[in-house]
């Protein structure tokens, strides 16, 4: 294992080159602790595998049936998404969230103050989200604010992370709009 060598450049954070910054996934997990310690109401899943093929959110869904959650969970949030402008409403084979669900979520985060422009997307590729696609009405994927990601030219735009974590905690989860 190599040592991370960090270099800051303004508001970006990357590597010397020589690694990967691994900002695709740190920055979702790093999201999802900062709503916890915020006592932001959810439920939290930290999968296993997700950049090997959704291993771990793969296995729950399959098993999602016979859950205790199963009837009463309606959205899945992943903070997985490249750039600073997206709330996916498309994944891997289809949709994923409705366009009011992904509209009104936008609407939301960015009208806290932090000047963010999410909007609805429907190129996203494929997240632990897109495993329950089928079986939970609203599954969306969040830009959390990397670039180049699995390369080792990665960066993350520090300030839009901090923005971001700041506004998930502001936001109205649980009344979002349910249509799909």
């Amino acid at each position: 294992s190599s040592k991370v060598n960090h270099v800051f450049d303004g508001d970006i954070i990357k590597t010397d080159g020589t690694t990967v910054l691994g900002a695709d996934d740190k920055a979702g997990v790093t999201i999802m602790l900062w709503m916890i310690n915020h006592k932001v109401p959810g439920l939290y899943y930290f999968f296993i595998g997700e950049e090997v093929g959704c291993i771990g959110s793969g296995k729950l869904a399959q098993d999602w049936v016979n859950s205790e959650f199963s009837y009463t969970v309606s959205k899945v949030v992943s903070f997985d998404r490249r750039s600073t402008c997206s709330v996916i409403t498309h994944q891997w084979y289809g949709r994923c969230c409705s366009d009011e669900f992904a509209e009104e979520l936008s609407l939301r985060l960015n009208s806290t103050g932090q000047r963010l422009k999410l909007e609805p997307d429907d190129t996203g590729v494929l997240t632990d989200s897109a495993q329950f696609m089928d079986i939970v009405s609203e599954c969306t994927n969040i830009s959390v604010g990397y670039y180049r990601e699995h390369t080792t030219s990665e960066s993350q735009d520090i300030e839009y992370l901090q923005k971001l974590c700041k506004v998930v905690c502001k936001i109205n989860w649980e009344n979002l709009p349910v249509m799909r």
